[in-house]
């Protein structure tokens, strides 16, 4: 039987991929938090050329792995996962967490952020976490409603004084229950 290749799939990040890694991270804060966070702090924080020039060591930190998202063999999004970056809570035991996840806004609304969704869950389990945690934008209503679909509950953990003005919670799933 002929297995042809799935049009989403992901693939460790490498170190050719720092430009386009710096640019899809860049642009999609301006295109989803651009409403409610200054751009001059997405462009400071974001800055392309620090993250291209950073790119090498911070693929090479253990406490996380960074994945290449491709639709038709180009590469349309990043993800991120692994070790939670803030204790939000006193027991972070068996918790992994969803940092990070940009799509290329003109491939939203193809099923990728769905497939983002599973592969992170999956290989989050994989690595032996419970639960997979992530921090959501309060504004960020889209994201909200895709994870709650997608599984994830709203906790009680919130941090309203953060770096880009944006307040934010985190929202918890159950990996053992799928």
């Amino acid at each position: 039987m002929n297995q042809q290749k799935s049009e989403i799939n992901f693939r460790a990040s490498e170190p050719r991929d720092a430009s386009t890694y710096a640019h899809i991270l860049n642009q999609s804060w301006k295109d989803t938090y651009g409403e409610y966070i200054l751009v001059e702090h997405i462009d400071d924080e974001f800055n392309i050329e620090k993250l291209i020039e950073n790119f090498e060591e911070y693929i090479k930190d253990i406490n996380f792995e960074l994945y290449m998202i491709e639709y038709k063999e180009q590469v349309v999004g990043v993800l991120e996962l692994g070790a939670p970056e803030d204790n939000y809570k006193e027991n972070m035991q068996g918790i992994g967490e969803w940092r990070t996840c940009h799509i290329k806004k003109e491939f939203q609304g193809l099923g990728i952020g769905t497939k983002a969704e599973e592969f992170a869950c999956n290989r989050l389990k994989a690595l032996g976490y419970k639960v997979c945690c992530l921090w959501v934008k309060k504004q960020n209503t889209k994201a909200i409603r895709f994870h709650e679909k997608n599984g994830f509950n709203k906790t009680n953990y919130t941090c309203e004084q953060t770096v880009d003005g944006a307040p934010s919670f985190v929202m918890e799933k159950n990996l053992e229950e799928e």
